[in-house]
């Protein structure tokens, strides 16, 4: 949040990049595809297929939102144990994105876990 306030975006949010610190704070790190936010950022697809949103997958302009799906991805993956989206190569992962409308039902909830929380 601290980064959107100043414009710019991370894009490459995912697991390996977010580090605890000696006090127990969640840090992100590595921010060598990060940017300032433009009004045509649409031809730049950096980041890591199996957490990039679908307007950065498609070339759409994006904006902080792509983050924020990043990190949505994640908390699946902390809840259910693997990523939303997985495939072989890019494309896979890419059509998967694109294409995939991801349904949690009641009996795919891990034991411990709420219903609102997923």
């Amino acid at each position: 949040q601290h980064l959107h306030s100043k414009g710019f975006l991370h894009r490459d949010i995912k697991p390996e990049n977010l580090v605890f610190d000696d006090k127990g704070y969640l840090r992100v790190t590595d921010f060598g595809i990060a940017r300032i936010w433009n009004p045509d950022n649409k031809k730049d697809t950096s980041g890591t297929p199996g957490y990039m949103a679908p307007e950065v997958m498609c070339r759409q302009n994006h904006g902080v939102a792509v983050d924020y799906f990043a990190l949505g991805v994640i908390v699946f993956e902390c809840i259910f144990g693997f990523r939303p989206y997985r495939g072989k190569c890019r494309k896979e992962i890419r059509d998967q994105i694109l294409a995939k409308q991801i349904k949690i039902r009641r009996h795919d909830i891990p034991t411990g876990w709420s219903v609102e929380a997923c």
